[in-house]
């Protein structure tokens, strides 16, 4: 696995290891990625051996920067 920024069809992925776990970030500019294109950025861009997810935090500590990125963490 490879830390960056990558262009991915329409969207935008951003790869980086956080406090020692892999984060991937999808984006596009003008809709909310789609769950085939979350997916397939999940496998081409995070090792397959890896279990990830979306995280909802509790409602007063979500903060939401791009109204069309999703995140993805290691668990």
């Amino acid at each position: 696995m490879k830390e960056g920024a990558f262009n991915f069809g329409e969207c935008s992925v951003i790869v980086s290891k956080d406090a020692g776990k892999w984060h991937l970030s999808i984006a596009h500019p003008s809709r909310y990625p789609t769950l085939d294109e979350i997916r397939d950025a999940r496998y081409k861009f995070l090792s397959n051996d890896l279990h990830v997810a979306m995280i909802y935090p509790p409602k007063e500590e979500y903060v939401n920067v791009h109204n069309n990125c999703f995140h993805l963490w290691e668990l």
